[in-house]
């Protein structure tokens, strides 16, 4: 090791020291979902040198993404390239070192053994609940640390969880809240700073870890808001014994029949994605207001996006139906439609 090394600095921290940063050279993070939190995490962990680290994300990069994702730029937008596929663009360019895998997929438990086979830790970057509680039965199962986080607004919540030592996600919120009941970055805003705090504590943790530190990981909920500037760490205690996932072993979301299949629309250019309950649309039509034209004709709520294009250049339309059912029109990429539906609908 000379002075001239990249990780000098990173080496100099009493706890890493030559051997610790070794073993992070050893290391296998995934990063799921490539927006806010998995960019600045993304980078992170880039740059602390990290061996491998695998990118999934089903979406592509658009100009309102690069107000906080910041390994995006106006060409990936205007290009409408793949989070995935730009992100490991930008990250080979900071760490030639390092292996960078980019899959452009939508995680589900039919791929979820491919894709995050031999990793050591999963970073949750997601913008829905469903597929957090599918990592989340996948990191208890195979005994995986599993770096949990949310950013709304200026407020998130941040939670390492690792099986057999600390609650998991399951623990806490036994089940992921009604399609449409939660806000989204898209219907009430997200700061960067706010993405900053909750990435930066994740990667700390993903470092505390691969480093031989795991001792030093905090088995506590934080729960921040910038804005007010307002923390909070609540002990969580130890994995319930009434738990599903922990406890029972019950892993009932890598069941396949937990994802709901979303379907292109033959001759339609629309996409259907099910949900898994019933949405309240009045809720939801105060929530979409100004982010398009919408109104409730009975069990059915109809509008179109002011910031979604179709490949014509004609609105996206959201068709949204009291059973849950949500029809994209303008598309019938269904990748994209999921995407769309994860940051307007939720969930």
């Amino acid at each position: 090791m000379t002075v001239s090394d990249r990780y000098h600095r990173q080496r100099l921290v009493a706890d890493i020291g030559d051997e610790g940063q070794d073993a992070i050279g050893k290391g296998h993070v995934a990063i799921v979902g490539v927006g806010a939190l998995g960019c600045m995490s993304a980078d992170m962990l880039t740059r602390a040198g990290v061996g491998t680290i695998t990118l999934i994300d089903r979406d592509i990069v658009e100009f309102t993404n690069l107000q906080r994702q910041v390994l995006f730029t106006e060409e990936a937008a205007n290009t409408h390239q793949p989070k995935a596929i730009a992100a490991a663009e930008r990250l080979r360019a900071i760490n030639s070192e390092i292996q960078i895998n980019a899959h452009v997929e939508d995680l589900s438990p039919k791929n979820i053994d491919r894709l995050l086979e031999g990793v050591d830790i999963i970073i949750d970057g997601l913008d829905n609940f469903n597929t957090r509680y599918i990592l989340n039965d996948y990191a208890v199962k195979n005994n995986i640390p599993f770096l949990f986080a949310g950013v709304i607004g200026a407020s998130g919540n941040v939670m390492t969880i690792i099986p057999n030592e600390t609650p998991c996600l399951r623990c806490l919120f036994p089940e992921p809240p009604p399609a449409g009941s939660q806000e989204t970055c898209d219907t009430a805003g997200v700061i960067a700073p706010a993405i900053g705090i909750a990435a930066s504590c994740q990667c700390s943790d993903a470092i505390k870890i691969l480093s031989n530190n795991r001792k030093k990981v905090s088995p506590t909920l934080l729960i921040f808001d910038l804005w007010n500037t307002q923390s909070n760490r609540l002990e969580t205690g130890n994995p319930h014994d009434s738990c599903e996932c922990c406890s029972k072993s019950n892993y009932e979301f890598l069941q396949p029949c937990s994802s709901p299949e979303a379907a292109a629309l033959c001759g339609q250019n629309a996409v259907q994605i099910p949900s898994n309950g019933e949405i309240d649309l009045d809720q939801l039509s105060d929530r979409l207001t100004s982010h398009g034209s919408f109104h409730r004709a009975g069990p059915v709520l109809r509008g179109a996006l002011h910031e979604e294009l179709s490949d014509e250049g004609k609105n996206i339309v959201l068709l949204c139906f009291e059973d849950g059912r949500v029809i994209v029109h303008g598309t019938n990429d269904v990748g994209r439609a999921k995407a769309i539906f994860a940051r307007f609908i939720g969930n």
